[in-house]
């Protein structure tokens, strides 16, 4: 444990020495992989696509906030529905007003979860991103995660609509991109299960990390996994929905072991050194019990001076 403990110190201070040159990098990556995942996704407008455009995009939001990358995304999104339809482009800037004016202008750092979950996807770690999102956020990345799982779920519906326009006549064209779009996202019971699990996860992961008890971390982790498996489990035979079982429990397990690890980075405490502290003023009595948390003291460095003499 006194060897994890130092690396993870010296990796941190690290970091933190060198944080004005590492997170640009850090977010430069994140920024090329995101619009690389949605132009792959969508990929109905070729200049999109273009690697030295995204490398140029990625290098403006190194340095500017992470919400930039969630507006860069959204304009996208709607440029490649437009290259689809003009009525189904016209949605997806409706529905990313909406996001915008209703939620992510009050918290506008949560809106890049929008744009991770469709990159979970393709890293098949969409169960594990429920017990992620309670334990690192909250319940306020319910509804960001929510309009992510549309996200996806929308670019099926794309892919589909793209096969219908090309067999229908200019006639229905108009009206059946609309209404092909919305009636394929109200009949997707899939898409509604997993946005239910989803909170419900985020929820119950988040209060009982909150929890004031004994390795209370360790607890929200596996139950977050146990709930996310019987969920899905439940969800499926209650809505007849087939879900494939065997990616839940294998990316509830990962998503426990990543957050393991994130709490590990983040700092673990030492339930043997637990303080209770009294204090009062004027008007209250206080009771604080303080934990510190694990981590290793500075070497102490004793060093001899040996003066050689030199023989006559």
């Amino acid at each position: 444990m006194t060897t994890l403990l130092t690396f993870r110190d010296s990796i941190k201070e690290f970091y933190s020495r060198y944080d004005y040159i590492l997170t640009p990098i850090v977010k430069f990556i994140l920024s090329f992989v995101v619009l690389r995942s949605l132009n792959s996704g969508f990929g109905y407008w070729n200049i999109l696509d273009n690697a030295m455009l995204m490398v140029l995009i990625s290098a403006v939001c190194a340095f500017l906030p992470i919400e930039v990358l969630a507006g860069i995304s959204g304009v996208i999104i709607a440029l490649q529905s437009f290259k689809v339809s003009i009525d189904v482009g016209a949605l997806a800037v409706a529905v990313i007003i909406i996001f915008y004016s209703a939620y992510m202008r009050f918290v506008p750092k949560t809106g890049v979860i929008v744009v991770l979950v469709p990159l979970c996807y393709t890293l098949h770690l969409t169960y594990a991103l429920p017990i992620l999102l309670g334990f690192l956020i909250g319940p306020a990345a319910i509804i960001p995660a929510a309009f992510g799982f549309i996200l996806y779920y929308y670019e099926g519906c794309l892919a589909e609509l793209v096969k219908v326009l090309a067999a229908a006549t200019e006639e229905d064209e108009a009206v059946q991109g609309f209404q092909y779009v919305i009636n394929a996202l109200i009949d997707n019971k899939e898409m509604f299960l997993v946005i239910a699990v989803c909170a419900i996860v985020i929820l119950i992961t988040y209060c009982i990390y909150r929890l004031p008890v004994e390795h209370s971390w360790i607890a929200a982790f596996v139950a977050g996994g146990f709930f996310n498996v019987v969920l899905f489990l439940a969800g499926s035979v209650l809505a007849f929905v087939d879900v494939d079982i065997v990616p839940v429990i294998v990316e509830s397990v990962i998503g426990i072991l990543i957050a393991l690890f994130l709490q590990f980075c983040k700092g673990i405490v030492d339930y043997q050194r637990t303080e209770i502290l009294q204090f009062e003023d004027d008007e209250y009595y206080y009771y604080v019990k303080a934990i510190p948390k694990l981590s290793v003291s500075g070497t102490n460095k004793n060093i001899k001076h040996i003066n050689s003499k030199t023989s006559n």
